[in-house]
């Protein structure tokens, strides 16, 4: 069975109650271990839709860009964390990928953060993460998605209908771009 659970605009103490559990969590394991380690330390669950789903996304969130590609744990969390709707996807109870959706303007949702575990790459999760964001800005009327792919991954956005609007820059020492894509909105079905 497959959930995405959603936390909306979480405030500042959900934030930092994950990011301490995360930091706890980590001390214990390396590597993609760190995920497991996170979630079987914290008390809530991954499904609660508060801090337990918060910290299952963040320890995916870090295992993937802190400890894989080497991005600095400062640049991993921003001021946009309470901002934007963080969404995990759970498959048979297992927390499996993350992802950050946020309204920068009226017609405007993007995508952020976007994050399979290692383990559970090339099954589909990253398509239904892309889907869960994109539904967020379906819910709030945007009429477009946006997003900064690292460029190598940037193939896999052009599946899913993405184009590259943006020339390579760097971005937490990583080449990336930005794509966009247009969403069918509520109001386009009315």
């Amino acid at each position: 069975m497959c959930q995405c659970y959603r936390v909306p605009k979480p405030s500042s103490e959900r934030v930092e109650a994950a990011k301490r559990g995360v930091e706890t969590g980590s001390d214990t394991a390396a590597g993609p271990a760190i995920i497991d380690a996170v979630i079987d330390n914290t008390a809530a669950a991954p499904n609660d839709r508060g801090v337990g789903t918060l910290t299952a996304a963040f320890a995916i969130r870090r295992a993937v860009f802190v400890v894989e590609q080497g991005v600095a744990p400062s640049l991993e969390w921003d001021d946009a964390e309470t901002e934007a709707i963080h969404l995990l996807l759970v498959v048979n109870e297992r927390p499996v990928g993350a992802a950050r959706a946020r309204l920068v303007d009226d017609s405007t949702v993007k995508a952020e953060r976007v994050a399979v575990r290692q383990s559970a790459r090339g099954e589909g999760w990253g398509r239904r993460l892309m889907a869960a964001v994109e539904a967020v800005g379906v819910d709030a009327d945007a009429s477009r998605c946006v997003l900064h792919a690292q460029q190598r991954v940037e193939g896999f956005y052009h599946t899913l209908g993405y184009r590259t609007v943006s020339e390579p820059f760097e971005e937490a020492g990583i080449t990336h771009v930005e794509m966009e894509r247009a969403l069918s909105t509520r109001s386009q079905h009315r």
